[in-house]
């Protein structure tokens, strides 16, 4: 049985490839109607990825993400992660006061709205838009793994197959008596 203290070296590493290509993946500029856009708002999410793991029983779990004690940054990991699908249902579209937020760090509003106080019609425009359409995920997290697996040496895919044949042993010995 696979120890912790053993592999804690082999886990520190691993995770801590996968975090700074989470954090390089949210630094990616994209491209919205032919400019170059920064994903980042304030650094919030970036700075708050972090990673842990544990041992349940024979099986040593390991997680990427936010802190539990986070729930909106942890929301918003999400979205930004997967996306946001479609939904006409105003209850469901995102808060106005976050969008607003987001609106003046990133300079979007129209200098009427700067002007005349219309901030708000914009922001609900806009949260509007992202709650009727939807928005695509970022995937920061999973390429960010997807990568890190790919590239990672001799001794971590040891180590992964062997956690992996652990749990396929429990799961039969559960099933096949």
């Amino acid at each position: 049985m696979a120890s912790l203290a053993e592999n804690r070296k082999i886990l520190d590493a691993f995770g801590d490839r996968v975090i700074k290509s989470a954090r390089a993946n949210l630094r990616k500029k994209r491209q919205i109607r032919g400019r170059s856009v920064n994903r980042i708002a304030t650094g919030n999410l970036r700075d708050k990825l972090t990673y842990n793991y544990f041992k349940r029983g024979p099986k040593i779990i390991q997680w990427f993400g936010v802190p539990a004690n986070d729930n909106a940054t942890r929301n918003y990991a999400d979205v930004i992660e997967k996306g946001r699908t479609p939904n006409k249902d105003p209850m469901t579209w995102p808060p106005v006061s976050a969008i607003q937020r987001w609106m003046e760090l990133k300079g979007l509003f129209s200098k009427e709205a700067e002007e005349n106080g219309g901030k708000g019609s914009e922001a609900f425009a806009m949260a509007r838009s992202i709650g009727k359409k939807g928005i695509v995920g970022v995937y920061y997290m999973r390429d960010a793994l997807q990568t890190e697996l790919r590239k990672s040496g001799k001794e971590f895919r040891e180590f992964y197959t062997r956690e992996i044949l652990k749990e396929l042993r429990l799961k039969a010995d559960k099933y096949i008596k």
